[in-house]
């Protein structure tokens, strides 16, 4: 009889032999797991997917994008059946079951069984099996996920035992969403139908508390956002991540009902048709970011890139560039909406209202609409009426600050349209403008997609985005926005402005900052054909002659108020009236004033700051105050005019852009009051051409001198050594680049061999130093006349005397001595007077000793 010690021995050693044995088998599945990942039929299926991935760009390229989701789940697909049927092979050689008879199936989940993936996407795979005790399934499922994990596709595997599968997902709402819809990809179909059976009964099981969790990504229904114009095509609104929620739901259900069926009970088929183009079209250009970029976020640095790759073409009026962007918005746009609309209509039966049938009834309105907590709702199956009459239900709610919900901005997407209800909706339309809460329609009709229809101006800035760095909104969500900015004006002095607008004025306003922007996306300047386009609306409108030339001047110069304050000068008198010579009159600054407060607000935030604002203020106040300077308006306005004559001008289109750009800096207004555009322009190539002094000798009737410098320059010098020759005439102007023009005009001549002496002693009395002391002419007290306050910048010389010899060179020396700079000088001799005009830039010492000058140029 065995001791207690040689029991104990005895046992010891049978469980070591029996965990050496267990070990041994470990290790044998081990090795027999790595040869099937090394095999060489896996690594050649390892290796035509790695040259599948290599040629994705080519075959995406073949098609331009069309139906790649399609061919991407059929390849992937594919590779995984052949990793499947390796594995069994492996396993079972020439013993190999029947798929059917295999307890295994491996099912696509999530996005990949929706089919809403694209190139770089992780690939979501279920491997259920059923644990049978004929074979060793766990161990082969083991295998297999090992397999696919060491394989080149990029997947999420996850792996569940069928008995299992009901307790697995129950109560994770996430993961039950995964699984919500499923795709046979390979294995028994068996499995596969009871793997239905069982996802069937998880549907019914917390079927609100899992609609709940994806009702969140749709919610407000009353708030439509507006479009991130470089926005992310998964995470994004309008991104991939709501066609998925919007599947999760439909799935979640009715199991005996396929998901179009769902869809058809609150959509038509070409409604769905356009859902999933666009959603195709989302897929396509997703997997064409995923190829360029290795990313899904859509930004404008990659437009150029997208647009080649995909083979974009572009339009007459349209750029290939910006067509890549807006169709991209416009196709986000709409699967935001359509998600919601079904969201909505499928969920909210299921959850209990918390209104009465009392409370339903007092909310509903005439019109069929309902007005709950500030929103408006419409009946799911209400009736699509005309455009025309739509407008007009629209029009019969209170003038108020509404939400829409989704119900009603796809109410108002189905309307009816023909070209006489059109024509008949356009009257009403207007009405719209004439209310004090016009955005919200207004939005509601963006977000239907209707606004274009109804203002068909804008139907090219349609979801148009704008990559310059300003703009947070595509143009025509910049636009409505502007309106809602007009709408609550919160600077209590422009709110004033606008309050003390009439009716007509109110409505006009309001259209033009709703239109400011329609010449953007064509060629040209798009505030030049943007005037024109709204010339052509307002007329359609009906709108007053006088609010149409207003409203056009407002269109073309939207720009202007905020480009003048924020990079000019605004304390410059020639910059005032340049500006405000364009306007015309107060009622215009002050209605400019109102528009770009909302438009640079529309453009982003953060622009209109207490700094903008102040400069926008004070632009405006000196404006306004310069209105009463009816001598230099009219100095301006001319210049205006001439600056369009040069624009029109054959000459000028030849021009380089930089020499364009200076013609219109040149200082002097007298240039353009004088000279012609041929003139300006033909001056302005020699100013350009000028380095540092330049003479031009003529001696036809007379002789004449033109002189162009950047240089100081002693003039006094120059005229008294030409005293002899009779000064008829003298122009001085400021140019551009800091050089002055001057012109001088003798009655007599000279022989031709003399030119270049008078040339050469031009040129060494202007760079002389010394100040010549001519005669001192005879000029009375009451035949100078001098205005230190002629403006802010300038002050005003004027002498009508007796023409006497040397009398310029004297006014010069003077103006010399005292360093006084002469902006702008006009000297003409007629009948023996001359009638001199200088405007002398001020300065301190200009006005200390501004009486000594005038008692050194008076005789005594």
């Amino acid at each position: 009889m065995l001791g207690l010690y040689e029991k104990k021995a005895l046992f010891l050693q049978k469980f070591s032999i029996i965990e050496v044995h267990k070990f041994k088998v470990g290790f044998i599945l081990m090795q027999t797991s790595q040869e099937f990942k090394t095999s060489q039929n896996i690594v050649k299926i390892n290796e035509n997917f790695k040259d599948f991935k290599q040629n994705l760009a080519k075959y995406f390229q073949k098609n331009q994008g069309r139906n790649f989701v399609n061919f991407l789940v059929k390849e992937n697909d594919d590779f995984i059946k052949s990793y499947l049927n390796e594995a069994m092979r492996e396993f079972f050689g020439d013993f190999m079951p029947q798929t059917d008879a295999f307890s295994i199936s491996v099912l696509a989940t999530s996005k990949y069984a929706q089919s809403i993936i694209s190139a770089s996407s992780q690939l979501e795979i279920l491997i259920v099996y059923k644990n049978v005790k004929g074979y060793n399934i766990k161990f082969f499922v083991k295998t297999l996920t090992e397999i696919l994990n060491a394989s080149p596709i990029y997947l999420q595997i996850k792996s569940v035992e069928i008995d299992e599968f009901f307790a697995h997902y129950k109560d994770d709402v996430r993961a039950k969403s995964e699984i919500s819809q499923v795709r046979y990809i390979c294995g028994s179909k068996s499995l596969y139908r009871l793997t239905k059976s069982e996802i069937a009964k998880l549907k019914e099981h917390d079927k609100l508390e899992f609609l709940s969790y994806h009702i969140k990504a749709f919610l407000p229904f009353e708030n439509i956002k507006y479009l991130h114009q470089e926005p992310d095509l998964k995470t994004g609104f309008g991104g991939s991540d709501e066609v998925w929620h919007l599947h999760c739901i439909l799935n979640c259900l009715d199991s005996d009902v396929s998901v179009r069926s769902q869809a058809l009970k609150f959509m038509d088929e070409k409604e769905i048709a356009a859902f999933n183009l666009n959603v195709d079209f989302l897929m396509s250009l997703k997997s064409a970011l995923n190829l360029t970029q290795n990313s899904d976020k859509f930004s404008a640095s990659s437009v150029e890139t997208i647009t080649n790759f995909m083979q974009t073409k572009s339009k007459k009026t349209q750029d290939n560039e910006s067509i890549i962007s807006q169709k991209m918005l416009s196709n986000m746009n709409n699967v935001a909406i359509y998600s919601r609309f079904l969201a909505a209509c499928l969920c909210r039966p299921l959850f209990k209202s918390e209104l009465n049938f009392t409370q339903k009834r007092l909310a509903r309105r005439q019109n069929g609409f309902y007005e709950i907590d500030g929103a408006i709702y419409t009946p799911v199956h209400k009736k699509p009426v005309n455009i025309d009459i739509l407008i007009k239900q629209l029009l019969s709610l209170k003038d108020i600050n509404y939400k829409f919900d989704i119900s009603t901005v796809f109410y108002i997407k189905r309307a009816k349209i023909g070209k006489n209800e059109l024509e008949r909706a356009i009257v009403e339309f207007k009405k719209i403008f004439t209310r004090n809460n016009a955005y919200c329609i207004l939005k509601s009709l963006l977000d239907a997609q209707m606004i274009q229809i109804l203002v068909k101006p804008m139907e090219h800035i349609s979801q148009l985005a704008q990559y310059d760095g300003y703009h947070d909104f595509t143009v025509d969500e910049h636009s409505i926005l502007s309106v809602r900015y007009l709408e609550n004006i919160k600077d209590k002095f422009i709110r004033n402005l606008y309050q003390e607008l009439c009716a007509e004025g109110k409505m006009m306003l309001k259209i033009v900052t709703l239109m400011h922007d329609v010449g953007k996306g064509l060629s040209g300047d798009h505030s030049v054909v943007g005037s024109n386009i709204f010339r052509a609306y307002a007329n359609r409108l009906g709108l007053s002659a006088k609010s149409v030339n207003v409203g056009v001047l407002l269109v073309k110069y939207h720009t202007l108020m905020s480009n003048v304050s924020n990079r000019e000068d605004i304390y410059s008198q020639r910059v005032i009236f340049a500006f405000i010579s364009k306007l015309g009159d107060k009622q215009v600054l002050k209605l400019l004033y109102i528009l770009s407060y909302c438009v640079i607000n529309a453009t982003s935030e953060k622009l209109y700051n207490a700094y903008n604002a102040k400069l926008l203020r004070e632009l405006y106040e000196i404006s306004l105050e310069s209105f009463d300077d009816e001598n230099l308006l009219d100095e301006a306005t001319r210049r205006v005019k001439k600056e369009h004559s040069i624009k029109r001008n054959q000459a000028y289109e030849a021009l380089e852009p930089s020499l364009k750009d200076k013609i219109f800096d040149i200082t002097s207004n007298l240039v353009f009051a004088k000279y012609s555009a041929n003139e300006i322009i033909n001056l302005s190539k020699m100013a350009n051409a000028c380095e540092n002094l330049d003479i031009f000798v003529q001696n036809q009737q007379n002789l004449s001198l033109q002189i162009i410098s950047n240089e100081p320059m002693n003039l006094a010098a120059l005229l008294a050594d030409l005293a002899g020759f009779d000064l008829a005439y003298m122009e001085i102007f400021e140019l551009f680049d800091k050089k002055i023009y001057i012109r001088l005009d003798f009655n007599k001549n000279i022989k031709t061999s003399e030119l270049k002496n008078i040339e050469r002693l031009a040129r060494n009395a202007l760079k002389s130093s010394e100040n010549p002391k001519p005669l001192k002419p005879n000029i009375n007290k009451d035949e100078i006349n001098f205005d230190i306050n002629h403006s802010k910048d300038y002050a005003r010389l004027g002498i009508n005397a007796k023409d006497q010899r040397g009398l310029m060179a004297y006014v010069m020396s003077v103006m010399n001595e005292a360093n006084f700079r002469i902006a702008s000088a006009r000297i003409q001799t007629i009948k023996n007077r001359t009638r001199n005009l200088f405007l002398i830039e001020k300065n301190d010492r200009l006005c200390r000793n501004g009486e000594k000058i005038l008692n050194l140029l008076i005789s005594e």
